[in-house]
């Protein structure tokens, strides 16, 4: 029965899945294509002391991508489920609604853990051909949360769609939009690391929010 519920996620997402993953590939070549680039007018040097005592970015590039196809993907998901109430139908199935419910969100959060981790795995060892280690961790400190918020803002848009009341969606959406915002302050580099554990557990916490929409829907609040 799990398997008949992922696969019924990937006939919904599956195209955007692929789409996301070549966006994120063709982000990945140009971030390598401008640092290269950037290299080779400016020279090392330059661009050293401009990343360690300018704070220049280096993966700025990929500032908004995470929630942008985190909240696609949510959208993708539970959209469906909403028209017609066809989430009545899948609660149904002969699963406790929890376990229902785990396996829908676990599907979504473990496609973004996978695009997230390989779009790490691949960009900072490139980097590194450039950079000193030194560098290529601060780079990878400055945009974790960037990447947490991605994953938060899945849980966020879960907990949207699936909410049955509009006036409460809006107030959900405004909530959203305050918590997210706490992952783009501008900072300095570095001024994230003590914060991040904080940000990563309220993201976990999240997860449950989307439960109490379900409730509320169960219930036919209006």
């Amino acid at each position: 029965m799990y398997q008949s519920i992922i696969y019924k996620e990937w006939i919904k997402t599956g195209k955007l899945v692929i789409l996301a993953s070549v966006i994120f590939v063709g982000v990945i070549m140009y971030s390598f294509i401008s640092v290269k680039q950037i290299l080779r007018l400016n020279g090392s040097v330059n661009i050293w002391e401009a990343v360690i005592m300018k704070d220049l970015p280096l993966l700025s590039t990929l500032k908004w991508l995470p929630v942008l196809v985190a909240i696609l993907l949510a959208l993708a998901q539970f959209v469906p489920e909403m028209q017609n109430k066809r989430l009545k139908l899948t609660l149904h199935l002969p699963l406790p609604e929890t376990l229902i419910m785990i396996t829908m969100l676990g599907f979504g959060i473990a496609v973004l853990l996978f695009i997230y981790a390989v779009t790490y795995v691949v960009l900072l060892p490139g980097l590194g051909i450039w950079f000193a280690p030194e560098i290529v961790q601060l780079s990878f400190y400055a945009s974790l949360p960037w990447f947490i918020s991605g994953l938060l803002a899945y849980t966020l848009t879960t907990w949207i769609c699936l909410e049955p009341v509009w006036r409460q969606r809006i107030i959900n959406i405004a909530v959203s939009i305050a918590c997210l915002s706490l992952f783009f302050v501008g900072t300095r580099s570095g001024g994230y690391n003590s914060f991040i554990p904080y940000l990563f557990g309220f993201t976990i916490l999240s997860m449950l929010f989307p439960f109490y929409s379900v409730s509320r829907f169960k219930e036919g609040v209006q």
